[in-house]
């Protein structure tokens, strides 16, 4: 029985990954995107409305954070996406994902359908806000890979090999 973490920012291939490891385990998948949608439509809001209203309100950034950890404590055999998983719960596989900043502004703009600038400059906002939340809620801002049970690069590697060397580092260390 396993929890599986899985963090690495816009870009580094968290979902697809974590969705492929997930059925090649037969692990239950959760993205932390998919719990803030779920938050928006509880909300009775768009994505976009529920966005805006979570830069003036912290309690929502703080009630999914909470939904994260509660899963983390009450189950087993499961692959989370999110940026803080590894934190709330910290009995999990901890993996990290990095990759190149350009390629991943490449693979947002690509996937959105947007000019690289506008891909850059979003995701430049939206990490810079990120990151000072994470610091001012829980005092993290150290992401390096000593937090982490295994980091690997997917700038210049296709997602089957990055989850063949994940599910490579599994089973010899941890034998699942």
């Amino acid at each position: 029985m396993a929890k599986i973490t899985i963090f690495g920012l816009a870009g580094t291939g968290t979902t697809s990954v974590g969705k492929i490891l997930a059925g090649d385990m037969g692990y239950q998948f959760l993205s932390s995107g998919n719990i803030f949608r779920k938050m928006a439509e509880e909300n009775k809001m768009t994505l976009g409305e529920f966005e805006d209203l979570c830069k003036k309100e912290h309690k929502f950034d703080l009630e999914l954070d909470q939904r994260i950890k509660k899963f983390g404590e009450e189950n087993d055999n499961f692959i989370i996406e999110s940026r803080l998983a590894w934190h709330f719960i910290p009995d999990s596989v901890k993996i990290k994902l990095d990759c190149d900043f350009d390629t991943r502004i490449n693979r947002i703009a690509n996937r959105e359908a947007i000019f690289f600038e506008t891909a850059k400059e979003h995701t430049v906002f939206r990490e810079d806000a990120i990151f000072e939340r994470y610091k001012n809620y829980y005092g993290i801002d150290d992401f390096s890979d000593k937090n982490f049970d295994f980091t690997i690069d997917t700038t210049n590697i296709q997602i089957p090999v990055v989850v063949k060397n994940i599910e490579n580092f599994l089973k010899t260390s941890f034998f699942l």
